[in-house]
């Protein structure tokens, strides 16, 4: 594995994540889901915290909506990108300078990583990415040209941290997580609406991860990626 800033460059950025390899458009990464199953439609039950639909006014003189009440989330699906989708809730264990905390802003960054995924908004994202994280720079980059300049979206079912080994807190205040990223299936639209790109679920073993507790919360500093990456499915 190298842990290298230079040899990040070299694997890691090129490799950007092995989460979505072809998001910018080109060949497909991986094997292909079966048919749309992988794609939530818009009727599926809203995520935990939001609303599972929108509430009709009964008739003249029924209960009037409440102007207050939250949108109805809508989740991402080959006829659009998600809309009013809920950030992920904040581990109150991040605050906490300990291996536990690490993990779990690491476990936190995977979670905002699919949220900006989802909907280009890199706000939870950037909350515990180190501002001279590159991978993370690299990801914030892919998904503002998605959404913001192609105007296309990700269907995906985001990615997961498993079979961890956390170091000691060093006396710089880092923590080092050897881990392994579960990646599940993903799509990629354009803005007409065509597929550009998909990919099945895959695993990639040897997984670095360096976080850094900055000021009150932990951050990521930096992903490393072994010099032999391979994807497994």
């Amino acid at each position: 594995m190298n842990t290298s800033s230079g040899g990040l460059s070299a694997v890691g950025l090129a490799v950007v994540l092995v989460l979505s390899v072809s998001s910018c458009g080109g060949e497909d990464a991986g094997a292909e889901p079966d048919g749309t199953s992988d794609e939530p439609s818009a009727g599926e039950t809203a995520p935990e915290g939001g609303s599972s639909g929108s509430e009709e006014p009964s008739g003249e003189g029924g209960a009037a909506e409440d102007p207050e009440s939250s949108p109805t989330p809508v989740p991402a699906s080959s006829d659009g990108p998600a809309e009013n989708w809920p950030e992920p809730e904040i581990p109150e264990e991040i605050y906490e300078e300990t291996e536990e905390g690490a993990l779990a802003a690491l476990r936190y960054w995977f979670e905002a990583d699919l949220h900006m995924e989802l909907t280009g908004d890199s706000e939870a994202f950037e909350r515990v990415s180190s501002t001279d994280c590159q991978i993370c720079a690299g990801r914030v980059g892919q998904f503002e040209q998605l959404y913001a300049e192609d105007e296309g979206w990700h269907v995906a079912e985001g990615a997961g941290v498993e079979d961890e080994v956390v170091s000691g807190i060093s006396d710089a205040r880092q923590v080092s997580v050897l881990f392994t990223i579960r990646e599940g299936a993903f799509s990629e639209f354009g803005a007409d609406g065509e597929k550009r790109s998909e990919a099945g679920e895959e695993s990639l073993p040897g997984v670095e991860a360096v976080l850094e507790f900055k000021g009150e919360l932990w951050q990521v500093v930096e992903l490393y990626f072994p010099n032999d990456a391979t994807v497994d499915d």
